[in-house]
């Protein structure tokens, strides 16, 4: 902010680095009292960019304006892949109006997408803080957080679950799969995004053992099989693909595939390489026993280990 007096005329330079090496075609600058990208958006008292101009850019180059209203700017260009440089792309506007209000910080939250309207799935988010008061400058950004629910049904911003940590998967048999399912929800602004372990042992009744399975395998009912993905099946028909706007937060390869099942103690089962906030995902879990299996009851404790790469 070249100026932080209150109602003032001035520029604003946002720097920031494009985090995923994709096709670029516009940028999304929503100003908002509030950071976080899903609440709803209050526009700052007094702001007005209706009038900028983008006067400088360096970078990520060749956008220009193309829509525009007192809180809102989208810049585009003809979409092209981002460079991957470690260098932040800069953008000048000049005429922007000041907030009026002193005691309040306000937000930019930023958004780029592949296509040139700002529309369609997101690409990279951020926001950024700034704050008006004469004769200082006063800059911050949101805190570290990290945002993780379980349970058997949970809301997609965590907001309340069903409060159910069990699951009786029935009877085994050797002619028929059994199935169950659990949700969870996260998300984090860690620059190093987020993963998801899970952690325990296999089904098992005493020294009686159903092990799970090391590599990613098909349901075969009459074989001894533990085994959960992140994803859609029908064979068995169980769970749901994950659930969200952020594409950069996926299911690890191993547990992604439909119809196919892992477990691994300690597995890395979900992950984002950098800032996502939220997505929701579904695990489902299948247990087939072959014909002689020991009777017994057979259970497992699976803890589910969220850490936000700070």
């Amino acid at each position: 902010m070249n100026s932080t007096e209150p109602n003032a005329t001035t520029s604003y330079t946002v720097s920031f680095q494009y985090m995923s090496a994709l096709a670029v075609g516009s940028v999304d600058l929503l100003f908002c009292q509030d950071p976080i990208p899903y609440h709803t958006c209050t526009a700052p008292e007094g702001l007005n960019v209706a009038d900028a101009v983008l006067s400088e850019q360096s970078g990520e180059t060749g956008f220009a304006i193309t829509q525009q209203a007192a809180n809102h700017i989208v810049i585009s260009r003809p979409t092209n892949m981002i460079t991957g440089s470690t260098a932040p792309s800069s953008y000048k506007f000049d005429g922007i109006v000041n907030p009026t209000n002193i005691e309040e910080a306000f937000s930019i939250r930023l958004r780029s997408h592949a296509s040139q309207d700002a529309t369609g799935p997101q690409i990279d988010f951020g926001s950024i803080r700034g704050q008006v008061q004469s004769g200082i400058v006063l800059q911050t950004q949101v805190p570290p957080m990290l945002v993780f629910c379980l349970a058997q049904e949970v809301e997609y911003n965590c907001t309340d679950t069903n409060k159910t940590y069990f699951s009786d998967m029935g009877e085994l048999s050797s002619t028929s799969t059994l199935s169950a399912r659990s949700q969870m929800a996260v998300g984090t602004n860690a620059s190093g995004g987020f993963a998801i372990t899970a952690n325990g042992e296999s089904m098992s009744a005493g020294t009686s053992v159903i092990d799970g399975m090391s590599n990613p395998t098909q349901s075969q009912p009459g074989t001894n099989q533990f085994g959960i993905n992140l994803v859609a099946n029908n064979s068995p028909i169980v769970g749901d693909d994950p659930e969200g706007e952020w594409a950069n937060a996926t299911a690890s390869e191993d547990y992604s595939v439909p119809n196919k099942y892992k477990f691994v103690n300690g597995d890395v089962v979900a992950y984002s390489p950098n800032v996502s906030l939220m997505k929701k995902f579904t695990v489902s879990y299948i247990l087939n026993s072959q014909k002689d299996l020991a009777p017994g009851v057979y259970s497992t404790t699976i803890n589910y280990i969220a850490s936000g790469r700070f």
